[in-house]
C-alpha cells in the first residue's frame, strides 16, 4: 500500500519552502493521492501541525473508511465556511491553494470567508511529487498494462472480420472489461485509411477495409490508475508509402526512447522524435507532443514537448508517442510507456508487437 504520510510529508516540506503555512488542496485526483479517498467531492487542509479532510454526508462513511492521516469533518451547507472557520483557529496567516482547480467564484468565496488570511496560488506541488511514482502506483500500471493487452488482441480479431470503426472499438471495451478493467482511461480511438490522419478523432460507423491502415489507441483503469497504449495495424498487404510512414514514425520512437535517462530535459526526448520525423520529410505532420506522464491522470507531469521545462527523474512514467497524420490519406501512430530507471528506461508496454503487423 502507498505511504500517504510520506506523501504528505514531502508536501509539506515544498510549503515551507514556499513560506506559507497551509496548501488547500482542490483538485480532486490530488485529494485522492494524499488521503486514499477515492470519491468525487472532498477538499484537503494541510498545515505542518494538523491536516483536514472535508466533504459532505454523502461520503461520510466512504471517507471514515478510506481517509488516512486527516481528521475528518463534515460540512452540511456551505463548504467554504466550515474550511474558513478551520483555517482562523488553525491561525493560518498565508494560505496556498491550487490556482489551477480553484475557480475566480470560489476564490472570491474563500475570499471573503477569509478577511484576514493572505491567499497564495501555487499551482503544481502534488503534481511534482506524482510525477515520480513508487513501487505501489508502478504495480498497479503494470496491472492495467496487463488487462490493455486483452483490448488489442480484440482489436485485431475485429479489424480481420473487417467491422465497422465503433465495432471494433466495442469488442475492445468488452475484452478489458471482461478481463478486469474498472474503466477505460480515455474513449478508445479506432480510426481507419484517411480517417487515421485524425489524432483523437472518434470511431464512426466507416467499414474497416482491405489495405487501409488502422490506427488504435486503448487505455484503461485499475485501482484509478491509467494505462495509455498505440499500436497502427494494416489489414492486407501494406503499400510501400506505408511502410515507409510506418518505418520512419517508428524509428522516431526508438531514437526518442534511447534518450530517455534521469536528468535529461524532456524537451532533448521530444527533440530526437521531431527531428528524425522532419528530416524524413514529415515534420509538418507531426503537430503533438511527443508523450505525457500516466497515472492517476491518463495526462500528468512530465510533458515530453519541445516547450516543455521537465526534467527527466527516475521513476517517471511517461508516453512516448510520435506520429505522422497526412490529410487525405492517414495517419500512423506508435505509443509505449515508459518507466525511467537507474541506467534508462524500462518499455512497461510489451505486450502488442511494435513492427508492422499486417492482419491478412
Amino acid at each position: 500500500m502507498p505511504d500517504m504520510f510520506e506523501r504528505v510529508g514531502a508536501v509539506l516540506d515544498e510549503i515551507k519552502r514556499k513560506r506559507t503555512d497551509g496548501l488547500f488542496v482542490t483538485d480532486i485526483t490530488n485529494v485522492r493521492y494524499l488521503s486514499g479517498f477515492t470519491g468525487s467531492s472532498a477538499y484537503l487542509l494541510i498545515t505542518g501541525h494538523r491536516s483536514w479532510f472535508f466533504t459532505d454526508p454523502r461520503y461520510e462513511l466512504q471517507a471514515t473508511d478510506e481517509v488516512k492521516g486527516f481528521e475528518v469533518k463534515i460540512y452540511t451547507r456551505a463548504a467554504f465556511n466550515t474550511i474558513a472557520s478551520v483555517v482562523k483557529r488553525a491561525k493560518i496567516k498565508t494560505l496556498a491553494f491550487e490556482g489551477k482547480t480553484l475557480n475566480y467564484d470560489s476564490y472570491e468565496k474563500l475570499k471573503k470567508a477569509l478577511p484576514g488570511t493572505r491567499l497564495k496560488s501555487l499551482s503544481g506541488i502534488v503534481e511534482k511529487r506524482r510525477a515520480v511514482k513508487d513501487d505501489f502506483e508502478i504495480g498497479q500500471i503494470r496491472r492495467a498494462i496487463e488487462v490493455a493487452n486483452a483490448g488489442f488482441a480484440a482489436a485485431r480479431k475485429g479489424l480481420a472480420s473487417l467491422k465497422t470503426e465503433k465495432e471494433v472499438a466495442l469488442k475492445i471495451e468488452a475484452a478489458v472489461k471482461r478481463k478486469g478493467a474498472d474503466a477505460l482511461s480515455f474513449e478508445t480511438i479506432v480510426l481507419s485509411g484517411e480517417r487515421g490522419a485524425l489524432p483523437h478523432g472518434k470511431p464512426s460507423e466507416e467499414k474497416i477495409k482491405m489495405g487501409a491502415l488502422t490506427v488504435v489507441d486503448l487505455g484503461v483503469t485499475i485501482d484509478g490508475y491509467c494505462s495509455d497504449e498505440t499500436r497502427t495495424y494494416c489489414v492486407g498487404s501494406p503499400t510501400m508509402k506505408q511502410k515507409r510512414v510506418y518505418k520512419v514514425v517508428k524509428d522516431a520512437h526508438d531514437r526518442a526512447i534511447e534518450k530517455v535517462r534521469s536528468g535529461v530535459k524532456a524537451s532533448v526526448v521530444d527533440g530526437a522524435a521531431r527531428s528524425y520525423i522532419r528530416r524524413a520529410g514529415y515534420g509538418k505532420y507531426f503537430g503533438h507532443g511527443t508523450g505525457h506522464g500516466v497515472g492517476l491522470d491518463i495526462h500528468e507531469d512530465p510533458v515530453i514537448s519541445p516547450m516543455s521545462k521537465d526534467i527527466i527523474t527516475e521513476g517517471m512514467v511517461f508516453t512516448i508517442e510520435p506520429g505522422i497524420y497526412m490529410p487525405g490519406w492517414g495517419g500512423v501512430r506508435i505509443e509505449d510507456m515508459v518507466l525511467v530507471t537507474s541506467c534508462g528506461c524500462e518499455i512497461l508496454t510489451r505486450g502488442s508487437n511494435k513492427e508492422f503487423y499486417c492482419i491478412e
